[in-house]
């Protein structure tokens, strides 16, 4: 058995309960009521229950819902991250170390905090979306984090040649400039007195040094002491040039203290 729907040209469609078997070469159909005259939503659970299903008063009576996580902000980053090829930039081979770190970027990305905050974001037991099986991290904690990002100083210099591959080419303009950021606390190796670009007086601060091609595109970046001096920090990007980029000529472009 099953519902039929028979369309009328000038009036609403005629829904019969109707039976059908086949006769020789020939099926016959049998109507066994017309139903039109019951609401459409009574219709529908009949053809659902003449098909072999059950129905429900509402769709959320049809799941039991264990867990939903969001998801659509993470296969955004996620997405473009790996359309960018970033991944490969930091380790050929998809380690597990590899995998943290670009956590950690799209963490930063997603949802910036420190890494207490964002190891609990990254660990299976308390994430608050996807990002975690995604990038099949399992248990997360900011040691984890903290080691991470050890291991993308000790490929520094890998990462980097391979973005210059990338983004840069002899003989290209390569635009290079510095800024600094004042911090708190006397732990710190590098922070020390310096021109404060933020108009912090008595902070101590870093120095960061960057190199982008004529795009703004990121390729390379340095930390200095926060007593650098502008033109101190030149040299070195013009060593990293020569050296890890292997470049013979180029062209630097800086304002006017470097």
């Amino acid at each position: 058995m099953y519902v039929a729907k028979i369309p009328n040209r000038n009036s609403p469609p005629c829904y019969l309960i109707r039976h059908s078997k086949r006769v020789g070469q020939s099926i016959r159909k049998t109507t066994l009521a017309n139903i039109s005259k019951l609401p459409l939503e009574v219709i529908e659970q009949i053809r659902v229950i003449l098909r072999g299903g059950i129905p429900v008063e509402k769709i959320e009576d049809a799941f039991s819902l264990i867990s939903s996580r969001p998801h659509g902000h993470v296969a955004a980053v996620l997405g473009v991250m790996r359309q960018l090829g970033f991944p490969a930039l930091l380790h050929r081979t998809n380690t597990r170390r590899r995998r943290l770190a670009t956590g950690l970027v799209a963490a930063r990305v997603l949802y910036p905090a420190t890494k207490l905050a964002t190891s609990e974001a990254l660990d299976a037991r308390t994430a608050s979306d996807t990002l975690n099986e995604e990038l099949q991290l399992r248990r997360v904690d900011a040691d984890d984090l903290y080691e991470a990002m050890d291991y993308l100083v000790h490929h520094k210099h890998a990462i980097e040649r391979r973005l210059a591959r990338r983004h840069l080419s002899e003989s290209a303009l390569v635009l290079c400039d510095i800024t600094s950021i004042y911090v708190k606390g006397d732990s710190i190796e590098l922070a020390n007195y310096g021109y404060n670009r933020d108009g912090k007086k008595g902070k101590k601060q870093i120095v960061f040094g960057l190199v982008t091609d004529s795009d703004g595109c990121p390729v390379a970046v340095e930390v200095f002491s926060g007593n650098t001096a502008d033109p101190q920090t030149l040299s070195v990007q013009v060593t990293k040039l020569r050296t890890t980029f292997g470049f013979s000529h180029g062209v630097m472009v800086g304002d006017r203290g470097l």
